[in-house]
């Protein structure tokens, strides 16, 4: 039987389209067909020869539990980079972000690529995005910075800097504010179910979607609903 399943995934692997590499998942028992480039949310994506930023491998994610005790099955990594964004990793104190701090649903990943589109659209010129830490790959605690990003609809976005330098802002009066406000609007317009923001940063958007929240006058909080998977 075993020879049989093992037959049965690598007919199916043949039957993918000729630009992608199929193989099996063994934790989400699967065969995993990338689509490269045919996503209309890469777009902006850079393609570098080698870089993980090359490809996105879209699945159909499960969230489970809730953001403070959750997990997440065949997650979705976030690029490390594209043309309009950057990644960092808030531990390290570099860019890009660390490959295990940037999985999530396919939902999440979908929803934080097209508000960076959205954002360039009607900011050209403006500095790329920076964006933080997911979830884990198949989510669960995450260790130091949260006590929530477990099972793979939160995401952290850096607000623009004044300086225009690619790096969070250390303090609320670095920020762009008129930037800022442009990015969290663009994440309520998204479906946002709900955006933390610094008391410091002066912020705002619909009472009940964005809150205030300690912590947060470097980065915004984005969580979108479960019920979008």
């Amino acid at each position: 039987m075993r020879w049989f399943t093992a037959l049965a995934f690598a007919l199916l692997a043949l039957a993918a389209p000729r630009d992608a590499s199929a193989w099996f998942d063994a934790s989400a028992g699967e065969v995993v067909v990338p689509r490269l480039g045919s996503d209309p949310e890469t777009v902006g994506i850079t393609r570098t020869a080698g870089s993980d930023a090359a490809q996105i491998v879209w699945r159909n994610s499960i969230s489970f539990g809730t953001p403070g005790a959750g997990w997440l099955r065949r997650g979705v990594r976030f690029p490390a980079e594209g043309e309009h964004f950057y990644t960092w990793d808030p531990v390290l104190h570099v860019s890009p972000n660390s490959a295990w701090r940037r999985w999530g649903t396919d939902d999440l990943v979908r929803t934080v690529l097209r508000v960076v589109r959205g954002y360039t659209r009607a900011h050209p010129g403006a500095p790329r995005l920076g964006v933080g830490d997911l979830s884990r790959r198949r989510g669960g605690p995450f260790g130091p910075k949260h006590a929530t990003h477990q099972n793979g609809l939160d995401a952290d976005v850096y607000y623009p800097r004044r300086d225009g330098r690619e790096r969070p802002p250390k303090r609320a009066e670095q920020i762009d504010r008129p930037l800022a406000q442009a990015l969290v609007d663009l994440f309520v317009a998204a479906g946002a179910d709900l955006i933390y923001v610094g008391p410091n940063t002066r912020l705002t958007g619909p009472p009940g979607v964005v809150q205030v929240l300690w912590n947060h006058d470097n980065h915004l909080h984005v969580r979108i609903s479960a019920a979008q998977n």
